[in-house]
């Protein structure tokens, strides 16, 4: 059964992530991200944060239903899809949240800023839908 205390936990950092992230979405663009480096490293972090939250749920979703663990973050979205739990096109933009989420977490000197506030664009779209899934798998 899915344990709904970590459920619960994780949704917590999803959603207070990407209010963050909401909050300074409209101020940030390139050139401010360049000359304000407290707040691209606040906007990385927050990003990695609210990704990681969604990868651990998946991972937690898995194994609650007795599922070999995937290979990947990527594929742990993947087999949710193949679960019909959440749509294939879902699926493709969180397993590219996943690969934003390594970028910043093991390449962190090439992050391309443009592709930063990309990511943010598409969090603040993808992330909720995946959030509202899973609870309703707890309510």
């Amino acid at each position: 059964m899915v344990d709904p205390d970590v459920i619960a936990r994780r949704l917590l950092t999803l959603n207070e992530t990407l209010e963050r992230l909401r909050a300074v979405q409209d101020e940030v663009d390139v050139d401010r991200l360049a000359s304000d480096a407290m707040l691209q490293a606040a906007v990385e972090r927050w990003l990695q944060v609210a990704i990681e939250a969604c990868i651990d749920l998946a991972y937690h979703i898995i194994a609650d239903r007795g599922c070999a663990p995937p290979d990947s973050a990527r594929g742990a979205f993947e087999q949710l899809a193949a679960q019909g739990l959440i749509s294939p096109e879902l699926a493709t933009h969180l397993g590219r949240a996943a690969g934003m989420r390594n970028i910043l977490v093991h390449d962190y000197v090439r992050v391309d800023r443009e592709i930063l506030i990309r990511g943010i664009d598409a969090a603040l779209t993808d992330l909720p839908a995946f959030g509202a899934m899973v609870g309703g798998l707890i309510e």
